[in-house]
């Protein structure tokens, strides 16, 4: 039995609504967010309640599909290609995701301008020319 002294119990909040990270919008495929109409912080993911005020004030947004490259690296496991991952900080918005990053050029660098990829529920950030 989960007890405190007085008797009551703490029951946490779950503040992911979904794990699905990719939604259709009308501006097409992109990243499910949240946004606090209390604060107006963004977050990743369709959550239940804000991240930074707790508010239960939120709306489904569908994130911007560019951003910035902040940090990469690229793993090398036994013989396959290396995989590049890294973070994104996106557009217009204080949020930054790990993700999976396309690198057939090599071509990858910090602050490099990046778009996001659909592939059904895959995505992946690629680099895009200078906007």
């Amino acid at each position: 039995m989960n007890t405190t002294l007085d008797g009551s119990v703490s029951v946490p909040i779950a503040d992911l609504d979904t794990d699905h990270p990719i939604g259709r919008f009308p501006e097409g495929l992109r990243l499910v967010g949240t946004r606090c109409n209390r604060c107006g912080t963004a977050m990743l993911g369709e959550r239940i309640v804000c991240s930074n005020c707790v508010s239960e004030d939120v709306t489904r947004v569908g994130l911007p599909e560019t951003g910035t490259l902040y940090s990469f690296t690229r793993i090398h496991v036994g013989g396959d290609r290396p995989r590049a991952i890294g973070y994104v900080d996106l557009d217009g918005v204080d949020v930054r995701t790990l993700t999976d990053l396309s690198d057939a050029a090599g071509d990858l660098r910090p602050d490099t301008t990046v778009r996001l990829v659909t592939d059904g529920d895959a995505w992946h950030f690629t680099p895009i020319a200078d906007k």
